[in-house]
């Protein structure tokens, strides 16, 4: 009986501990327009990390990924994205396909007519062109489809990281 007690009284804990971490909706309006304007500073400043948790080959199923991010910092595009697909002209060994770092030829940032921002890049690097167009709406979230000259096209799925890791 003493066990059946105990065990109410931390459920009804822990329920009560939920409902006291809900927010408001005044709350989450704030948090959602600070979250707006966070993703628009970055954008504009050309200083931005997606972490990436999902990929979509052209060729085959989705597959959930972890440890993958693309960083535009300083003209710079890290990328550290895996590939799946089919590849022509590459080097022998597979090269390194969509990890590398290199100089942002063309950076374009614009308004999506149904939301959010669209972010055009292209790069070179010694193996391949890169056109990266980011999808990104307001609350971080984010779609990227890569196009190379000598890969097939792949698109990935993940989330604007901000200063306090989200």
């Amino acid at each position: 009986m003493k066990k059946w007690i105990v065990c109410l009284l931390a459920a009804v804990l822990a329920f009560g501990s939920c409902a006291a971490l809900r927010e408001t909706p005044q709350e989450r309006h704030a948090r959602e327009v600070r979250e707006a304007q966070m993703v628009l500073e970055n954008l504009q400043a050309g200083d931005f990390t997606i972490d990436i948790t999902r990929m979509f080959p052209l060729r085959g199923s989705s597959r959930s990924v972890t440890g993958h991010s693309v960083t535009v910092k300083d003209g710079v595009l890290y990328s550290g994205l895996p590939f799946f697909g089919q590849a022509w002209r590459v080097p022998y060994g597979g090269g390194h396909a969509l990890n590398f770092q290199a100089p942002i030829r063309n950076y374009s940032l614009a308004s999506h007519p149904k939301g959010g921002y669209v972010v055009t890049l292209y790069v070179k690097t010694d193996e391949d062109e890169h056109v990266y167009q980011f999808r990104i709406f307001e609350n971080g979230s984010t779609s990227l489809d890569v196009q190379s000259g000598n890969r097939d096209r792949i698109s990935f799925s993940g989330e604007m990281l901000f200063e306090s890791g989200r």
